[in-house]
């Protein structure tokens, strides 16, 4: 009784501290044109490299400057009460690192001639040319609706660097960067830090607004974070900031990663040597750090190297906020294809869609914790992982409550291994765990597992056999062609007949190997994230997943 009691003490105060979490929304997801609102600048500066001059240009509309470089040099009058935007028209601009300053804001996506904006019909490409950083991040700064590609680092960060500062990422293409490998890494040792965040770094206090961007094929070499790596703590900063969407405590600022959209990116690209020190195929958590990662997309990443977690991965104290996600066909070499949670880290695991998660070693491929982590689990969708089943918990604590665990292969769908009296029990109640290949439950220690809807025999009293139904079933159906857009990073299934089902959006989709979400679909088209063509050859069928909404 007293165990049960503190649990529920230490759930309210989750509750408190985390407050509750939205729903999945798929119609905010991404990269878009929103409308600059000039009213909200001081000054207003223009750049085109197509039609500008840095010689004989003033920065206005008719006679634009060439470089965003130039720009900064000529801008020195910026201020809090005198925020500055620059317009930055379609080309390629390429030379040197653009480092941002506290109150000047970047908008990319227009044209040179009429200055309308549109970020896919405009692009407006900052290119680091496989030889620099693209971008050093700035406090009360903001760039929006660029192409940031081709970084390059020798430390933490290919493509944007965030060392204790917040500025806000929005609306870009964030697309083969690079975090290359430290010099004096040691190929013949393993647990080392190599360089993280091969789309962005973030180190320290920085707190910045990531948010409706899309992640494509950024790596390291050897280091955590494929796509971007929080690592630091976080700074008590007093009052209120424009800036920040949501806050952790009153007086304390969170990072924010939400609406964005991860494909295809890797971390530790090059450790052929599995030296386990690239963890977090997509996201990567470390040192404290406490990011808020809600209504993403994040598929089909992985992390190489014998390492661990292909969607998000978090240890040494971290406490990030997982809510409202797609976690679909990530895969790690190691352990938790999904989600790994370690070393004292707690993580509030809520509201996500996991699915088609899976690992190269027959690990568990939707969420594993182990060596002292902690997750409380609610709400979640944890269904047709491929290996290791939905759950493991290794000599970890969990609360996992009000989960749908179905169709997951491997010997066990939950397991639960304990060796430290101090962490037990936890908590698994009023899940659905049914219809998995192996086992729902396996148990070396005592855990309170009650009220649970499971269709075989577990030791533990309360639980139940109950059928249950869904508002819409999975469909399959055959394909006529897969065509990819580049501009928009996704592709397009024409399929022989249109499904009964109104609408497809949000939906997981698998083709062959390939997992993904639905995007939107219109009549006999599917648009869904990512490049089939790179993963499937001479596939004619598709399957989606069930929205495993439940009936009455």
């Amino acid at each position: 009784m007293k165990t049960l009691f503190i649990a529920l003490i230490f759930t309210a105060l989750c509750t408190l501290v985390y407050g509750q979490n939205p729903v999945r929304n798929i119609s905010k997801i991404g990269p878009s044109t929103e409308k600059v609102d000039k009213n909200n600048y001081a000054e207003i500066f223009y750049v085109s490299q197509n039609t500008g001059s840095d010689e004989k240009g003033d920065g206005s509309r008719e006679t634009p400057w060439k470089t965003i470089v130039n720009a900064f040099n000529k801008v020195n009058n910026e201020l809090e009460n005198h925020v500055i935007a620059l317009f930055v028209a379609e080309g390629v601009y390429s030379g040197s690192t653009i480092e941002m300053r506290r109150f000047i804001e970047l908008f990319g996506g227009f044209n040179s001639k009429t200055w309308e904006r549109d970020i896919y019909q405009n692009a407006t490409i900052l290119d680091g040319e496989n030889a620099r950083r693209v971008i050093l991040g700035a406090d009360s700064s903001k760039i929006d609706g660029f192409t940031i590609t081709n970084g390059f680092s020798n430390s933490h960060g290919g493509g944007i660097l965030c060392d204790d500062t917040a500025p806000i990422i929005s609306n870009c293409f964030i697309v083969n960067n690079f975090a290359d490998k430290p010099d004096n890494f040691n190929n013949t040792r393993i647990h080392q830090q190599g360089n993280n965040g091969g789309g962005i770094a973030c180190l320290y206090n920085a707190t910045p607004v990531i948010k409706n961007n899309l992640f494509y094929n950024n790596k390291t070499s050897i280091g955590d974070g494929g796509a971007l790596s929080f690592y630091g703590w976080v700074r008590k900063r007093h009052g209120t900031d424009r800036r920040i969407e949501n806050n952790f405590m009153v007086g304390y600022v969170r990072p924010v990663v939400k609406n964005n959209v991860f494909i295809e990116n890797i971390s530790g690209a090059d450790d052929l040597n599995r030296t386990r020190s690239s963890n977090g195929g997509a996201i990567s958590c470390s040192n404290e750090a406490r990011p808020i990662i809600e209504n993403n997309i994040i598929v089909s990443n992985r992390a190489k190297g014998n390492s661990d977690a292909g969607g998000i991965y978090a240890e040494y104290f971290s406490y990030p906020t997982i809510s409202s996600n797609w976690i679909v066909g990530n895969v790690s070499d190691d352990d938790g294809g999904g989600i790994y949670i370690m070393r004292q880290s707690h993580a509030l695991i809520t509201d996500n869609f996991i699915a088609g998660n899976w690992t190269i070693g027959n690990g568990v491929g939707g969420i594993r914790l182990s060596k002292e982590g902690r997750a409380t689990i609610t709400n979640n969708i944890l269904v047709n992982n491929l290996t290791g089943g939905a759950v493991e918990c290794v000599d970890s604590y969990m609360e996992m409550k009000n989960n749908i665990v179905m169709y997951n292969k491997g010997k066990v769908a939950v397991l639960y291994k304990q060796h430290f009296n101090y962490f037990k029990p936890s908590l698994i109640i009023d899940n659905i765990i049914r219809e998995n290949e192996g086992k729902a439950f396996s148990s070396n220690l005592e855990v309170i597992f009650e009220d649970n809807n499971i269709n075989e025999n577990v030791k533990n009293q309360h639980n139940k056999n109950k059928a249950v139904k869904f508002t819409n079933k999975s469909i399959t159906g055959e394909i006529i062609n897969i065509k990819f857009d580049k501009n928009k990073f996704q592709s397009v299934i024409e399929i022989e007949k249109k499904p009964d089902q109104k609408s497809l959006a949000g939906r997981v989709i698998q083709v062959g190997d390939f997992w993904s979400v639905v995007q939107r679909s219109e009549n006999s088209k599917i648009y869904v994230w990512g490049n089939i063509s790179l993963r499937v050859k001479n596939i004619d069928t598709y399957s989606i997943l069930s929205d495993y909404i439940l009936k009455d």
